[in-house]
C-alpha cells in the first residue's frame, strides 16, 4: 500500500469522483465575464522597443565606422615605420577594429565565434572598457589623426553603454534583426545556386 494519496490515482477503487477543480474553472470564467481581455504579449512591450531597430542601425554604423577609422589610423602609422611599441600597439589595434568590424556584420558563423570567445563585448561596462583601451592605444600615436579618433572612440563608447542600459532588450531585438538578415542571405544563395543550376541544365 503506498502513501500517495488517493486522488493520484483516479483508476484504483473504481470511477474517480468529479474533480472539484472543474467547479473552481466554471466559477472563475463566470466570474471573468464583462472583464477587460488581457493584454497581449505586443501590447505589454515597452514603447521605447519601437524605437530599438533604427538605434541598433545607428550604433551599427557607428561603431563600425570608428573601428575603420582606428584601423586606417593604425595602417597609417605603420607605413610611417615608427618605433616598434608604436608599430606593435598599431598592430593591437587593428585587430581590434576588425573584431569589432566582424561583429557589426552580423554573418552567423563570425557572430557565433565571436559570441564564444569574445563574450565582453555584449556586456555593458567590458565593452566600454575595450573600447576605452583601444582610445588609449590611438591617443598615444600622439598625432591629430589618432587623437580625433580616440576621442570619437571614447564617445561611442559612453554611447553604446547607454544603448545597452537603456534598452534591456537590446540583444534580443539584434538577434532577431540579426537572423532575419541571415534568412535573406541565405534565400538570395538559395535563388542564384539554382539559378546556376538552371544554366547548367540549359546549356
Amino acid at each position: 500500500m503506498t502513501d500517495s494519496p488517493s486522488w493520484l490515482s483516479p483508476d484504483e477503487g473504481g470511477a474517480a469522483a468529479p474533480a472539484p477543480a472543474t467547479k473552481t474553472e466554471s466559477f472563475e470564467i463566470s466570474g471573468n465575464e464583462g472583464a477587460a481581455p488581457a493584454p497581449s504579449a505586443s501590447n505589454t512591450s515597452s514603447p521605447d522597443d519601437a524605437d530599438l531597430p533604427g538605434i541598433i542601425l545607428m550604433m551599427r554604423l557607428t561603431n563600425m565606422g570608428v573601428a575603420v577609422a582606428l584601423m586606417a589610423c593604425s595602417i597609417v602609422l605603420m607605413t610611417t615605420l615608427p618605433s616598434l611599441s608604436n608599430w606593435v600597439l598599431a598592430v593591437y589595434a587593428t585587430c581590434g577594429g576588425l573584431l569589432v568590424c566582424c561583429l557589426e556584420t552580423q554573418l552567423k558563423y563570425v557572430r557565433v565565434i565571436i559570441a564564444l570567445n569574445f563574450g565582453f563585448l555584449f556586456d555593458a561596462l567590458y565593452r566600454f572598457l575595450y573600447y576605452l583601451l583601444m582610445a588609449s592605444v590611438a591617443y598615444a600615436y600622439d598625432n591629430l589623426f589618432g587623437k580625433i579618433v580616440a576621442v570619437a572612440l571614447v564617445a561611442v563608447a559612453f554611447f553604446n553603454t547607454y544603448v545597452l542600459c537603456r534598452y534591456p532588450s537590446y540583444r534580443k531585438v539584434r538577434e532577431r534583426i540579426a537572423e532575419e538578415e541571415d534568412k535573406r542571405i541565405e534565400a538570395r544563395i538559395s535563388k542564384e545556386v539554382k539559378k546556376q543550376a538552371v544554366n547548367q541544365m540549359t546549356k
